[in-house]
């Protein structure tokens, strides 16, 4: 107990050394943790919506604060709902914003000591295990993802699951218990990532092919673990029948986007160091750039040589264990399924790769391959965990050097500069806010960046819908044009002309635009030209009203 609570407190400490300091220097509920991106404003906004939503007795699945009058479903956008509620204490005491960066230093923390409990328990060593749980809390991926993507770097369940089928199968955890626990950490992966429960359901399903293969010894115990999984699973989902039931309901004809080409990795990117990586990472990044058309899908592949040199060494040296092919070829597979239905290298297409023959499958082709790699992490901590443990003689020492090397290689890079501080109007918070619009209206946000119309929602406690809003891709079933993405001057701005505004306003029953006063420069002729006037100016921001009527019923 006390070296488990010893190994988190030392990744923790180090997390926040590394991603956290800065801000809580800066202010850490007004300065980013992560990127300042639209990513990060919407994910602020959901931080606040379920909270928000139950408070006010409404469904958190379905919004009407966006895409309004309708609403839209949030079954396929990243809302995140359970780290929405286990952070509503701060973000009602201090704001989503310290929330947002409360989870993003945790979060490298939890994955790390989860997969150290893992490696603890295979190996029973601290120092072996405390190396393990480090290589997959503090791989690529996970570092990449602090940037700001709460649903992508909550990946604590994981290991945490694998950990709790070992309990079972060694007999030091009861049925009651493990379907307990087992059962809160599905629910709880589910209300993190619908993508991450989906993938990880597969590749622990292909883990537990294999542990069945090559584990003849206790195929009864891992039978008996199984029958148990399926009936946490069945629980999971009753308990989480509504949501399922949206995610099915909504489920979009066709692919919001096409991630296999947008988000494979490329060969080379498992071994030249990501951007976020203190060593060679400077280098590396300029590298990276050019190899795939999403850069940083790269950057969360990377492994390092070291890593490389430590998994030959596995596999010479513990070569007569059956375990040892089983975790090496689970590492593989991952990586093969990572470079997506295409081998790249260089940039440059070779070969076809067996991805394709699942290319049917839904989740598969929802999930973007690159993220596979996260599987592989843990499994390359058990490894070193198991190598380590294993180290004896006079030549032991020479599986440190690699895996302190391993460790060095994937030390992630401090943020650059300043931290980023969220700019909003005034506006949104004073009292004329809600003198000038009111809770019936229909508001259409041009804003400075793309997703600060999310933070406005925020910032005047939605005291009005948006009849548009940043939730990730536009859901299929709203997806009207260029319009339906907002008007923004950062970091893509789109031009409409007069009629074209005015009429997309009027289809959706748009009775107030608000103006960023850093976005008029660019929209402020668009506005009078599409038949709106000017009703309020302030706190950095304007109002504009149809000419007809200043109180509006639609443009026209």
């Amino acid at each position: 107990m006390w070296k488990a609570l010893a190994a988190y407190l030392s990744y923790q400490a180090f997390s926040f050394a590394v991603f956290g300091l800065q801000a809580a220097a800066a202010g850490f509920s007004s300065s980013h943790v992560g990127i300042d991106d639209p990513d990060s404003r919407q994910y602020q906004w959901f931080l606040t919506w379920t909270p928000w939503a139950l408070a006010h007795h409404l469904n958190p699945i379905h919004t009407t604060a966006v895409f309004a009058p309708g609403g839209v479903s949030l079954s396929w956008a990243a809302f995140v709902p359970g780290p929405a509620l286990l952070t509503w204490p701060v973000t009602a005491a201090f704001g989503p914003l310290a929330s947002l960066n409360v989870i993003l230093v945790a979060a490298p923390a939890l994955a790390a000591w989860g997969a150290y409990l893992v490696a603890h328990r295979v190996t029973g060593r601290f120092w072996p295990s405390l190396v393990g749980g480090y290589l997959f809390g503090f791989s690529a991926y996970v570092v990449a993802n602090v940037a700001g993507f709460v649903n992508l770097v909550l990946v604590f369940p994981i290991p945490l699951l694998v950990y709790l089928a070992i309990r079972h199968v060694e007999g030091s955890l009861g049925p009651v218990a493990f379907v307990a626990g087992f059962t809160a950490l599905l629910v709880g992966l589910f209300s993190i990532s619908t993508e991450l429960f989906g993938t990880a359901a597969i590749f622990g399903a292909i883990a537990f092919a294999g542990a069945f293969v090559v584990a003849s010894e206790i195929r009864d115990r891992l039978l008996r673990t199984g029958a148990l999984v399926l009936l946490s699973g069945a629980i999971a989902g009753l308990l989480l029948l509504p949501y399922i039931l949206a995610v099915l309901d909504h489920t979009p004809p066709e692919l919001f986007r096409a991630v296999d080409k947008m988000a494979a990795a490329d060969l080379w990117s498992f071994v030249i160091p990501a951007r976020y990586e203190i060593v060679g990472g400077t280098a590396g990044a300029a590298k990276l750039q050019g190899l795939t058309a999403y850069p940083r899908s790269n950057s969360l592949a990377y492994v390092g040589i070291a890593v490389l040199v430590m998994l030959v060494g596995f596999a010479i040296t513990e070569r007569r264990r059956v375990a040892t092919w089983a975790l090496l070829g689970f590492v593989g597979l991952v990586w093969l399924f990572t470079l997506g239905r295409e081998l790249h290298v260089g940039g440059r297409a070779i070969a076809w790769l067996p991805a394709t023959l699942f290319g049917h499958i839904r989740i598969i082709q929802s999930a973007v391959p690159v993220r596979f790699s996260i599987y592989a992490a843990l499994a390359i901590g058990v490894i070193a965990a198991l190598w380590l443990s294993r180290a004896a003689g006079r030549w032991g020492w020479i599986r440190w050097v690699i895996a302190v090397a391993a460790v060095a290689s994937l030390i992630p890079r401090p943020p650059d500069g300043a931290p980023a501080k969220d700019e909003e109007p005034a506006f949104l918070t004073s009292a004329e806010m809600r003198t000038v619009l009111h809770p019936g209206d229909v508001v259409y946000p041009i804003t400075r960046v793309k997703g600060d119309e999310m933070l406005w929602l925020v910032e005047a406690d939605h005291w009005f819908p948006l009849a548009q809003g940043y939730i990730g891709p536009v859901p299929p079933e709203v997806d009207t044009g260029p319009l339906a993405d907002g008007l923004h001057v950062a970091p893509v701005a789109y031009d409409p002309s007069q009629t074209e505004f005015a009429d997309w306003m009027r289809a959706h029953g748009v009775t107030a635009v608000v103006l960023d006063d850093h976005a008029a420069r660019r929209y402020g002729d668009l506005l009078p030209a599409a038949g709106l006037e000017q009703v309020y100016a302030g706190g950095g921001a304007s109002v504009w009203r149809p000419a007809a009527s200043s109180a509006g019923t639609g443009l026209g």
